[in-house]
């Protein structure tokens, strides 16, 4: 618990296109920066190019808005309806799963977070980009690829950039784990390390167009578990399928 912990960048990372293989990018990226993996090691990676990678882009004309998206456009104006309806989506399509406050809407989604526009990021008038399908088999994939070239057991976080009602800016937020229980329990009491680690990477790899989507984390003390997954930390709620 009294190691130091360092936050190292994964520096010149090319940009992510639909179906490549994010492991085999990373690994090229962790060789140029000669950065060396150690047992216990936790690698945190964007969600953005997780999406990226696993072509998770929605063309807007493939998107009907149902009757609830129309009503939340007459209140959220700045929302395209078929952006609502694919928010909705998100929120297994219940209203009160939805929060709205102004122009703010956030989703609790199938990840079992509540995410500022369900985690739904625009790419163009045309297209948008939502989260990976299953983040902790992506972070879980990531992570089997890597170990496999450096035959050290490693952690894998996939983060996401989120914004909070009322505050400004945005922190980041853990949406998929692998090897990395997402509570710590001790001294009677239980932290959402998942959520502290992401967040202390996000002062490094910053906020859109910084250019770092990944960083390592060398030093924090855990105990490493095949079956962690993100819905460990939250009640009722479980990854979707």
């Amino acid at each position: 618990m009294h190691n130091p912990i360092t936050i190292e960048p994964i520096l010149d990372i090319p940009t992510i296109e639909p179906a490549d293989n994010l492991a085999n990018v990373l690994l090229a990226a962790l060789k140029q920066n000669n950065i060396q993996l150690a047992k216990g090691d936790i690698l945190c990676i964007a969600s953005k190019v997780a999406s990226i990678a696993e072509n998770q882009f929605v063309k807007l004309d493939t998107i009907t808005p149902g009757s609830d998206a129309k009503g939340l456009h007459e209140r959220i104006v700045r929302k395209d309806p078929r952006i609502l309806q694919l928010i909705l989506n998100e929120a297994n399509n219940d209203m009160a799963n939805l929060r709205v406050e102004g122009n703010w809407i956030g989703a609790r989604t199938k990840l079992g977070r509540v995410l500022t526009s369900g985690g739904i990021d625009k790419v163009d008038d045309s297209t948008v980009l939502v989260l990976p399908a299953n983040p902790d088999t992506s972070a879980k994939n990531v992570a089997l690829a890597i170990q496999t070239t450096y035959g050290a057991q490693i952690g894998v976080l996939i983060s996401d950039s989120d914004g909070r009602e009322g505050i400004a800016g945005a922190t980041q937020l853990c949406i998929g784990t692998y090897g990395v229980p997402p509570i710590r329990r001790q001294n009677d009491t239980e932290e959402t390390v998942c959520d502290m680690l992401a967040a202390a990477a996000g002062l490094v790899m910053g906020q859109r167009g910084n250019g770092i989507p990944a960083v390592v984390i060398h030093g924090f003390e855990y105990n490493f578990t095949e079956t962690a997954k993100l819905a460990d930390a939250y009640y009722g709620y479980s990854i979707r399928d």
